[in-house]
């Protein structure tokens, strides 16, 4: 299935977000990885050839150089595929080790380009927020 990668793809461009600044002055990086998936709802949808729409709730770790960086995460995502050319949404929170929650959301779009094979080509642009949290992380907000 390559709708099904995508989203894996398009959590891939999330951990690369991490980098962004949480803050005018604070930056850091960090890397997502242990995606599990929780649940998932799909349908196809008849009024294109090719569209579906799914629905996933994950989980996954961050790790890297600070606090913001060391969390757990817990997320559902939308995603509505037609024919390769995917539209993402999600929205999620981070559970920090210190109890803090921070509340996130990406949204963006993803084309899927088969190959011989099989095999395909994903490319993709989005971009991720910070929608606030408790805690030290209750003012967090940006890109």
């Amino acid at each position: 299935m390559q709708t099904a990668n995508a989203s894996l793809v398009f959590a891939g461009f999330l951990a690369l977000s991490v980098s962004l600044p949480a803050a005018a002055a604070e930056k850091f990086t960090g890397v997502n990885k242990d995606f599990q998936t929780l649940s998932q709802t799909s349908v196809n949808i008849p009024d294109k050839p090719g569209h579906s729409c799914k629905q996933t709730t994950e989980t996954w770790k961050s790790t890297g150089s600070g606090d913001l960086d060391n969390f757990w995460a817990t997320a559902v995502e939308q995603t509505d595929s037609i024919a390769g050319d995917i539209t993402v949404r999600g929205y999620g929170t981070g559970h920090t080790a210190s109890g803090d929650l921070t509340y996130f959301s990406w949204e963006g779009t993803n084309k899927v380009n088969p190959k011989d094979g099989g095999a395909f080509e994903l490319t993709g642009t989005g971009k991720f927020n910070w929608l606030g949290g408790t805690g030290k992380y209750q003012k967090i907000n940006g890109q």
